[in-house]
């Protein structure tokens, strides 16, 4: 009578309790517990913040500073302005404000491009100075991205070509303006500013207004 290898029926016997236990205890859970998920959160919280500077070389007004946070979920918004002579006027989120500071934090980022925008040289209107900072801290890590540029109307609709000259020390001089070039037009930075100027309800963009116009009597 022929006799079952012991060998292979203890490797037979092995792969069934692997295979038991995989499928009691998945190795890789894709459903985190509530409690495991609750404690994510409270060790890693999520923080967004996204704020634009406006600096003035002239009176009256000196700088404009919009800031927009969410706090896991807590979303705040102001306005500050400052004029040359030191007055100061803060316009802070009205009490019961729906406005979702994440959802225009994700518009920033998706649809304008504000991570992918980089520091412009002073070109146009050089006397006024954009700084745009965006931060997400989310899952324990930090993302930020900050870039300064001047006069946003002119790169959203001048268009400047830029050429990579190759100098030889003893060949002919190249001939500049024969190649295609690189093109800048790039609408980005006026779209932003747009939707910093014009996020939230009617009456925190009208005190807005008011508070600018204050400044500048």
């Amino acid at each position: 009578m022929r006799r079952f290898p012991i060998g292979l029926t203890i490797a037979v016997a092995a792969i069934l309790a692997l295979a038991l236990i995989t499928w009691k205890v998945p190795l890789f859970p894709s459903n985190e517990s509530p409690s495991s998920v609750a404690r994510m959160q409270r060790n890693c919280p999520t923080h967004i913040f996204a704020s634009l500077r406006i600096l003035y070389d002239h009176p009256p007004i000196y700088t404009e500073a919009y800031s927009m946070r969410d706090d896991n979920g807590s979303s705040t918004f102001q306005y500050v302005v400052r004029s040359y002579a030191g007055r100061q006027i803060t316009v802070k989120a009205p009490p019961r404000a729906t406005y979702d500071v994440s959802f225009f934090f994700g518009k920033l980022i998706s649809d304008d491009g504000a991570w992918e925008i980089t520091d412009r040289p002073p070109f146009g209107n050089t006397s006024v100075h954009y700084t745009l900072t965006t931060r997400r801290e989310e899952m324990c890590r930090v993302d930020q991205h900050t870039v300064t540029f001047t006069d946003p109307e002119f790169w959203a609709r001048t268009k400047l070509r830029e050429y990579d000259i190759h100098l030889s020390p003893t060949g002919p001089l190249p001939t500049v303006f024969s190649g295609q070039g690189i093109v800048y037009r790039d609408p980005r930075y006026l779209k932003i500013v747009d939707d910093f100027r014009s996020f939230g309800p009617p009456e925190f963009r009208n005190a807005v207004a008011r508070a600018r116009a204050e400044v500048t009597k």
